[in-house]
């Protein structure tokens, strides 16, 4: 009887040679979208705390999908939510080392770094996403993300990500700083955030974001401030009873990435970075700036009780807020940002 076997290994060899062929026009799924090589040159791994169900983190997952297109795949970035990459303090420092990292982040974090950038994290700063578009023009905000890239390798990619005023969601109850004496806020723990909470009469305790539901629902705190979207996103209206519309802060995140990692791109890649982010980020403010009535709606809806801006003592509360400027010593970044947007400081 004769042998097979020299005929079967030749089919085998042909059928390994056709797989490999095939391969290599296969896409590489990562959590952004599908680059079309399966060895991009340059890859990020971006994180965020957010959940997969804000808008935030479609966002970012956009700018992926836009970044891969317009490099050819050269560019993957992934993204991961729900704090997967780790503690925010340990990403900034994995960051600062080179590190292929990105993390959506805000100013009161970089504050620690370059501290006038805390300014825009502090009470009644900012108002609206128009002049959030004018500070991307902004002279005095291009010298601190110098600053905070020479310095401290951290590469500011994009600040358009805005998610709008933020309000105080509580079992507690108060129109005025004096009212909201003993009352317990979820914050982050950066200076700024305590000093601005702390502001409103408030007592800040510092959480992480993933407890703040249970924070409130234990008692270790009475509520916490938030955007519109987020707090039906966390569904506060389970746990907290009121709504009290401070508008005490107009957040806005910030896209960052190792500057080392940055700046070994081309520098056509580094363009189509920050203007992508910039469209994405853009695009989901504009979003959010239009579905916040729905979002109070839907809680409203859900059974809090609403405590609208104009039935607040809003002037008292602004005067309160300059104690956060005083404690960080921010009077003059202030002073710089407002020049160039031509406001003036309210007495």
């Amino acid at each position: 009887m004769r042998r097979k076997w020299p005929l079967l290994f030749f089919v085998s060899i042909v059928s390994v040679i056709a797989l490999l062929g095939c391969s290599g026009n296969e896409k590489t799924e990562g959590a952004g979208g599908s680059s079309e090589s399966n060895d991009p040159t340059y890859t990020l791994r971006f994180g965020h705390v957010l959940t997969e169900q804000d808008p935030f983190h479609a966002s970012f997952k956009k700018w992926a999908e836009a970044v891969s297109e317009k490099t050819e795949g050269d560019v993957l970035i992934e993204v991961f939510p729900n704090a997967q990459l780790g503690v925010e303090e340990d990403v900034l420092e994995q960051m600062r080392q080179g590190s292929n990292i990105g993390w959506q982040t805000d100013s009161a974090r970089l504050g620690n770094y370059v501290n006038e950038i805390a300014v825009l994290n502090a009470p009644y700063f900012l108002e609206s996403l128009d002049e959030v578009r004018q500070l991307m023009e902004s002279e005095v905000m291009e010298e601190w993300q110098q600053r905070l890239e020479e310095e401290y390798q951290i590469k500011v990619i994009s600040f358009a990500y805005a998610q709008g005023h933020r309000n105080v969601f509580s079992n507690k109850v108060g129109t005025n700083p004096d009212e909201f004496k003993g009352m317990l806020l979820r914050t982050a723990g950066a200076p700024i955030w305590v000093e601005s909470v702390n502001s409103l009469g408030s007592e800040a305790v510092a959480l992480p974001y993933g407890d703040l539901y249970n924070g409130i629902q234990t008692n270790v705190v009475d509520g916490a401030e938030l955007s519109y979207a987020a707090a039906r996103n966390l569904n506060v209206q389970e746990v907290a009873d009121h709504i009290i519309e401070t508008q005490h802060i107009y957040l806005i995140n910030f896209v960052v990435s190792s500057a080392e990692w940055f700046n070994s791109l081309p520098e056509e890649y580094q363009t189509i970075l920050i203007e992508e982010a910039n469209n994405a980020g853009l695009e989901v403010s504009e979003q959010l700036e239009a579905e916040a009535e729905g979002h109070k709606q839907a809680l409203i809806d859900a059974g809090m009780n609403y405590i609208p801006y104009d039935e607040l003592d809003i002037e008292a509360f602004k005067k309160a807020g300059q104690a956060a400027y005083d404690a960080l010593d921010l009077n003059d970044a202030r002073k710089a940002i407002y020049e160039e947007l031509g406001k003036e400081i309210a007495e």
